[in-house]
C-alpha cells in the first residue's frame, strides 16, 4: 500500500479538529504530528475519535471510506492525517 503525503492544509485542518475535540481543548499550533491522541496533552477516546472523523469529513469535503479503517489503529495525530491524505488522493 502506498502512503499518501498530506498537504499542509490537510494537516492544519486535522490538527485544528483534533485540538478542539480534546477535553479540554488545546492550541492546534503546538501539536506535533506524533502527538498521542490520548496522552498528556490530548484526551481523545474512541467515541471522541468517531465524531472527530465526521468533523474532518465536513471540514475537508472528503468522504472517509470504511475500507481505509480496516486493520488500522489511531494513536497519533499523524495516523488521522494519513487516512485523510489517502482519501484526498483517492478523490483526486
Amino acid at each position: 500500500m502506498q502512503h499518501a503525503h498530506p498537504t499542509p492544509h490537510l494537516t492544519s485542518v486535522v490538527k485544528k479538529v483534533v485540538a478542539s475535540a480534546s477535553e479540554p481543548p488545546v492550541d492546534p499550533q503546538g501539536l506535533a504530528d506524533d502527538e498521542p491522541l490520548n496522552g498528556e496533552r490530548l484526551h481523545i477516546n474512541s467515541l471522541t475519535l468517531i465524531s472527530l472523523l465526521v468533523q474532518v469529513e465536513e471540514e475537508t469535503g472528503l468522504a472517509l471510506s470504511d475500507e481505509l479503517f480496516v486493520g488500522r489503529s489511531f494513536t497519533t495525530v499523524a495516523d488521522i492525517t494519513a487516512i485523510v491524505a489517502q482519501s484526498s488522493e483517492a478523490a483526486a
